[in-house]
């Protein structure tokens, strides 16, 4: 098995501290990229017959460059238009890339795509080859040179070195080197510090290989993978073991970000793959349909992006069909950037800060690109300013702290793991930014049980009671003369906003701010009372007087309405607005007491059972001298609520 390379170009392996870089080409067809790479590596990466035939590379190659103190991947890709999905998928990982013009041809069209193409994606240093110099004399190399310079204004090339170079006579190749040598040297500092980090490696090559099974390859672009570890094919959810590694041809115990990597693996047919899967850390990568992202439109652009249009996504190796929805303006125009989600005909795996590219499968251009803010999103609604503030503070440029503050904001009751944490912003170790976060006020930590919490920001918080109060306040309009409702009807219409273990906890927070009422499995607005007429009133002083008067033997709710005749129907109402304001207690549906009578009750019954001796119904009946009809509801009463226990036929204080 093999990584897509032939050699090394005649040198040993180099030791194990060079320092892995991944080597892009970029250019138009036939502009000599496959020849530039043969002269510095000693290998044609051009491996498919019909390359050899037509003289184009179709799919990307590889080749190795040791330069110490760097190991260079090199990954040629195509030129041709008609070839651009596969020069994006060979894009995956780069870290510089040598960007390769004919001195006989100029700039063309596939250059400037190729560079527009580069703009959207994670490299940070390039290096300008013109080819073919012996076929141009001194005049024409400094125009070609001159066109060069003004293609690559505004991208990460301006500036960069520019070697003259023909493959043919070995002009400049020396020096070729050494500005590649020079670009990593200047790159150290800016790669990722990603060997703890987890395992990503997108999939560029699936094949099978006799004696071996199934082989794939790509480039390391987090973490570390070693030999018999076990990881995850996404999408799809495959759980594979890694057989056996080979970096370039070499058999090694483990591969690094950087890193060209053939992979054997154990536990999956080749026919369960396709290109643009991913390997990753087992519970990293999470496929979803819905990306929020942040776009920006090529500045040479002939097509604006408007809502709901169709377009191409290449995002690693793979591309998909997809929609594009914008969130902040009905089009964005060439130049303009801004927020918008894809949704995608197949679930994608990605994390945050991510580049991808759109382009238009008819005509197929290249016309925006961007990064993920969140991989596994929920919808957000046109204009929404919270959620757009919450996706704009996931932009890259944005502070750690600010990050993890966003994702935990445009989540809102969603429990977000450490692990969801890390791959929404790219914080390996979030925690002590969460602690600064509860402890300023800004996110506050819900316990759902001992052992679990959920993180919840005060905007979403804000949110969540203006739902709750636009709800009560509903039913308390529905009902004038209620004082609360029923709390599992309350929880139904604002299960949107979380589980039972959620909205409880938010039911507490706002009881706590004084805005709401929750007692017995009833919940209600404290501000809200109900709207009384003169008679009405009259009836709920007349209905607590009765009970206050009566003690034990009180007329039953049935009693009660029809004594009040006309107003019947108003006594339920009135008795629980009674018990609301802590004057009576509802002992079943059809008995309420006084507060005063049951306390006196509850006296006379611990007098009674202070011996420590159960007592019978019959006993409890004799005692407070009253009969069946109000012992057995009284008795389950005090039961329910705790002062008893019951044991058989006997009650025991409880």
């Amino acid at each position: 098995m093999n990584d897509g390379s032939n050699n090394h170009n005649g040198q040993a392996d180099g030791p194990t501290e060079l320092i892995p870089l991944i080597l892009g080409t970029a250019g138009h067809i036939d502009h000599g990229k496959t020849a530039l790479i043969h002269a510095l590596s000693g290998t044609d990466t051009d491996r498919l017959p019909e390359e050899k035939k037509r003289g184009i590379t179709i799919e990307p190659g590889f080749a190795q460059l040791i330069l110490p103190p760097f190991k260079l991947g090199i990954v040629d890709v195509p030129g041709h238009e008609r070839f651009v999905r596969n020069m994006l998928s060979g894009a995956t990982g780069m870290d510089l890339v040598m960007l390769v013009v004919a001195a006989d041809d100029s700039v063309k069209p596939q250059t400037l795509e190729h560079l527009d193409i580069l703009r959207y994606l994670d490299v940070h240093a390039g290096i300008i080859a013109i080819t073919k110099c012996d076929l141009a004399d001194q005049e024409l190399l400094e125009l070609v040179e001159e066109e060069v310079r003004e293609a690559c204004q505004g991208t990460f090339f301006e500036g960069a070195p520019c070697v003259h170079t023909s493959s043919e006579t070995g002009q400049g190749i020396e020096d070729l080197k050494t500005a590649i040598k020079q670009q990593g040297s200047l790159l150290q500092c800016k790669l990722p510090h990603t060997q703890d980090a987890p395992f990503r490696l997108a999939i560029d090559r699936c094949f099978s290989v006799e004696g071996h099974g199934t082989v794939i390859t790509g480039s390391v672009t987090s973490g570390q993978l070693r030999v018999d570890e076990q990881v995850m094919l996404q999408p799809g959810e495959h759980e594979v073991r890694i057989r056996s590694l080979q970096n370039h041809d070499s058999p090694v115990d483990s591969v690094i970000r950087g890193e060209r990597a053939a992979i054997n693996l154990a536990g999956i047919h080749p026919d369960e793959i396709k290109k643009g899967m991913e390997l990753a850390t087992a519970g990293f990568l999470s496929p979803h349909h819905l990306l929020t992202v942040n776009i920006a439109v090529s500045p040479e652009s002939r097509f604006p992006l408007t809502n709901h249009m169709q377009v191409r996504l290449h995002l690693g190796t793979a591309n998909h069909l997809a929609s594009l929805k914008l969130l902040e303006r009905d089009e964005l125009l060439p130049g303009q950037q801004g927020i918008g989600q894809i949704v995608t005909d197949a679930p994608v795996v990605c994390c945050w800060n991510q580049p991808f590219v759109l382009r238009m499968e008819s005509p197929a251009v290249t016309i925006a690109g961007g990064r993920i803010l969140d991989p596994c999103a929920e919808k957000i609604s046109f204009q929404n300013e919270q959620k757009l503030g919450f996706a704009r503070g996931l932009i890259s440029e944005q502070d750690e702290q600010t990050r993890i503050e966003s994702a935990i904001g445009l989540k809102a009751f969603e429990n977000l793991t450490p692990t969801a944490l890390t791959r929404m912003t790219g914080v390996a170790a979030p925690s002590e930014l969460i602690e600064q976060l509860i402890l300023s006020g800004k996110v506050v930590e819900i316990k759902l049980s001992n052992s679990a919490s959920q993180l919840i920001h005060i905007g979403t918080m804000s949110s969540a009671q203006s739902h709750v109060e636009k709800v009560l306040n509903k039913l308390h309009d529905e009902n004038p003369l209620s004082v609360n409702f029923e709390i599992a009807p309350v929880r139904e219409r604002l299960r949107f906003l979380g589980a039972d273990t959620v909205l409880n906890r938010i039911f507490s927070l706002l009881q706590k701010q004084g805005l709401l009422k929750v007692t017995m499995g009833r919940i209600g607005l404290k501000q809200r009372g109900p709207k009384l007429t003169k008679n009405e009133t009259r009836l709920l002083e007349h209905l607590q007087a009765t009970l206050e008067q009566v003690g034990l033997d009180a007329p039953l709710v049935k009693e009660l309405q029809q004594q009040a005749d006309k107003q019947a129907d108003a006594v339920v109402q009135l008795l629980k607005i009674a018990e609301s304001g802590g004057t009576i207690i509802e002992i079943s549906e059809q008995l309420y007491l006084s507060a005063r009578t049951l306390e006196n009750i509850q006296k006379q019954l611990r007098n009674l059972m202070e011996d420590g001796n159960g007592k019978t119904m019959s006993e409890i009946r004799d005692a407070l001298g009253t009969t069946r009809k109000y012992a057995v509801p009284l008795c389950e009463y005090l039961d329910r609520t705790g002062f008893t226990v019951r044991k058989d036929d006997l009650r025991f204080l409880g």
